[in-house]
């Protein structure tokens, strides 16, 4: 867009119209916030995973559809529009996911996940009680109306193998009733008039279109190909996600407000325009949640105000760079675009490698992986455009007014001192070494566990009236069950309300028949507590070991991406060198976030892992940084010796890194002040090694990564 006066009003213009469309939405076709899809973690609902019973080896894709059908069947039926249906043929498994209404007040998921899964089988008998046709065969059932004589009746299809059966049956039972069943309770008795060919059928005699209608949806309700059943599901009450709703939007809003404040305190007028930026781009994310109808989890929300923290830095860069060409003497126009020249690179490089990240947590990924990692793809995707070109379309048209071509106005950088970091490198690694060994220490000690996710499990969750009695409810409920429990009270610290937390021993799951029997001991063992269930757990051990290798094989190839990646593109200081040098940096912080699940005891879960993959996209972009100024200075300063060129880059990159790490840890510190308070679980554990990992990213890119380059080539180069 070639400069002039009128750019900076048209971009405010796109930014107010899509301001707009972000809270409002643009007709039914283009969703705002108001109208955004969230996940169960939010509005409540249920997640089951449904496998084929007494079934070897893996269904074909054929029987799995033919069986997610059915499932769908099911949730029409119980008017549950509003739900995703996967089919997992890799494993054999159909994945349900569906929310609660809004205004559910009696909820009771045990028994929908046990309607969804009922063992339903379709069968057409001879009045013997032999099975004539299997309703695996019955392609279709709709409700018809009789031409003549203006009766509903129900029509069958049938597949191919369905059509000869039924024409034996029919050519059999001519004058004779045929019975539909629905396992043992027939459903339907209607009389064969006459031999049925061409897989064709009509049932006739339904007094109503409602008797119809629900013949219909029976019959096709149960023609599953294999029964299906679950011990692996997660429910959360109604009411527990909107507390979270708000408090993670309240998170949301001050971290936008105080980054902004930040911004234009320290870096001025290119910090407003900033700021304008990052509207533009929390306005693009929301509707790339909204539009779609893409599930917004709470660690999703946690990714947008992470990908906020994150898009400053683009803005803190390019300001930097603005502030050193001032500094060098040129005129604010001149400076303006050799900043954002100058800037691109590193932008380009750490945006690249975060994208990346972001896209192998969604491959990998699933459920709250899959928003976290969505939302933070769409932040770094949005934040090549919002913090590069829209933000120099504004500043750039701005500065056409003589009002604003004023220096005070901007960030001027001063030149400092090269800080001498090399020289103190026996010194940072003795200290890197001594806090990674109180670390192991101390987890070892405490001991690190894996999460239900991950090994299988059942945890229960109750909401009552007062203090439970503990040693009464896991007594009763292990003499139902037959299998060790462990029970903790509680109290949420907002509302007050008392709660109850039963651990199932063993790692395999729970069925939904057995955890209705769970709340039924636990009502008649305290009658005046009031016991309702608002949240269960529930994983088989293998489904957990799948995450787990997922997990790890993510982490893995994060790493080995951008080993290559730094290879190529920075050939100039020796490649190899330089990505693995990147690497043992990110080793360094990965191990620290795992130092802080073991040292405060959270069992590791795919919170460490969304943690993880973030840390490793955030420390390697400080480190791209740092690696860009060392490749230039390389090229102007050809006879200045290693050290010193290293040490004058780390020198001069180091107030870009520190106003970043604040940036970004102020949004986390804020996402987990609000989690403390309002005691959002899933948050804190997300938040706290997200808090200290960020701090650890700087820390091994200002100080490890480059201490370990420079002792690598002096070592090979003496």
């Amino acid at each position: 867009m070639k400069v002039n006066k009128r750019n900076i009003w048209i971009v405010l213009c796109v930014i107010a119209v899509f301001l707009y469309a972000a809270i409002f939405g643009l007709g039914s076709d283009f969703k705002g916030a108001k109208d955004m899809r969230f996940g169960i973690d939010i509005r409540g609902g249920v997640e089951a995973v449904f496998e084929p019973e007494g079934v070897k080896g893996i269904p074909s894709a054929e029987d799995m559809e033919s069986a997610r059908t059915v499932i769908e069947n099911r949730l029409d039926a119980q008017n549950i529009l509003d739900r995703e249906v996967t089919v997992d043929k890799e494993h054999g498994n159909i994945i349900v996911r569906f929310p609660w209404k809004s205004d559910e007040k009696e909820f009771n998921p045990e028994s929908a996940i046990a309607e969804l899964g009922e063992t339903a089988r379709l069968t057409f008998r001879d009045p013997q009680g032999k099975v004539l046709v299997e309703g695996q065969h019955v392609a279709d059932s709709s409700v018809v109306k009789n031409q003549q004589t203006g009766a509903y009746e129900v029509s069958l299809q049938f597949d191919k193998t369905g059509a000869d059966d039924f024409y034996k049956a029919t050519k059999e039972l001519t004058g004779q009733p045929i019975g539909i069943y629905m396992d043992e309770d027939m459903i339907s008795n209607p009389v064969v008039q006459e031999a049925i060919q061409g897989g064709e059928a009509v049932i006739n005699g339904m007094k109503t279109q409602e008797d119809a209608k629900a013949l219909s949806e029976k019959i096709n309700a149960g023609a599953l190909p294999f029964s299906l059943k679950t011990t692996n599901y997660n429910t959360i009450s109604p009411t527990l996600g909107s507390g979270a709703l708000r408090a993670m939007t309240m998170a949301a809003a001050t971290a936008f407000i105080l980054v902004c404040i930040f911004m234009i305190l320290y870096y001025r007028l290119p910090g407003f325009i900033a700021c304008l930026a990052l509207v533009f781009q929390m306005s693009l994310q929301v509707l790339a949640l909204s539009v779609p109808q893409y599930t917004l989890t709470l660690p999703g929300i946690a990714g947008l105000i992470l990908s906020l923290g994150m898009a400053v830095d683009a803005n803190v860069i390019i300001s930097e760079r603005i502030g050193e060409e001032i500094q060098k003497g040129s005129s604010l126009r001149s400076a303006v675009r050799k900043g954002y020249k100058n800037a691109f690179s590193s932008v380009l490089d750490g945006n690249v490698t975060t994208a990346a990240v972001a896209v192998i947590l969604m491959i990998f990924g699933s459920g709250t992986m899959l928003s976290f990692g969505y939302t933070l793809l769409s932040g770094v995707l949005i934040n090549l455009v919002a913090g590069v070109w829209l933000s120099r379309t504004m500043l750039s048209s701005v500065l056409l007014y003589p009002k604003f071509q004023n220096q005070k106005l901007f960030y001027i950088k001063k030149v400092k001192k090269p800080i001498d970091f090399l020289g103190k490198r026996k010194a940072i690694f003795l200290f890197t070494a001594a806090v990674l060994l109180t670390g192991t220490v101390i987890s070892a000690v405490r001991g690190v566990t894996l999460d239900t996710q991950f090994t299988g499990g059942v945890i229960l969750k109750y909401t009552c009236d007062k203090t439970p009695d503990i040693s009464k409810t896991s007594a009763a409920v292990e003499a139902v069950l037959s299998r060790p429990v462990s029970a903790q009270a509680g109290e949420d610290f907002v509302s007050g309300q008392k709660k109850l937390v039963l651990n199932l021993g063993g790692n395999q799951g729970i069925t939904p028949e057995e955890q209705a029997k769970v709340l039924k001991t636990i009502q008649e063992t305290e009658p005046d507590q009031k016991y309702q269930s608002s949240e269960t757990y529930a994983v088989e051990p293998y489904i957990g070991a799948r995450a787990l290798k997922n997990s790890v094989i993510a982490v893995v190839l994060a790493a080995l991406f951008i080993v290559v990646y730094i290879r190529i593109r920075f050939s100039a200081l020796s490649g190899l060198s330089a990505g693995v040098s990147g690497v043992i940096a990110l080793m360094h912080d990965v191990f620290i976030v795992f130092l802080v699940f073991g040292v405060c005891k959270i069992p590791l879960n795919d919170a460490f892992v969304s943690v993880t993959l973030t840390i490793i996209g955030y420390s390697i972009n400080d480190t791209i940084v740092l690696y860009d100024r060392i490749r230039e200075h390389m090229n102007t300063h050809t006879k200045e010796g290693l050290v010193p060129l290293v040490n004058r880059s780390i020198t001069e990159t180091l107030g870009r890194s520190v106003n970043t790490a604040f940036t970004t840890v102020l949004c986390v510190a804020i996402v987990l002040v609000f989690a403390v308070i309002y005691n959002i679980e899933s948050i804190k554990v997300f938040a706290l090694p997200m808090l200290v990992g960020m701090i650890s990213g700087c820390y091994s890119s200002i100080c490890i990564a480059s201490a370990v380059w420079v002792t690598w080539k002096n070592r090979k180069n003496p």
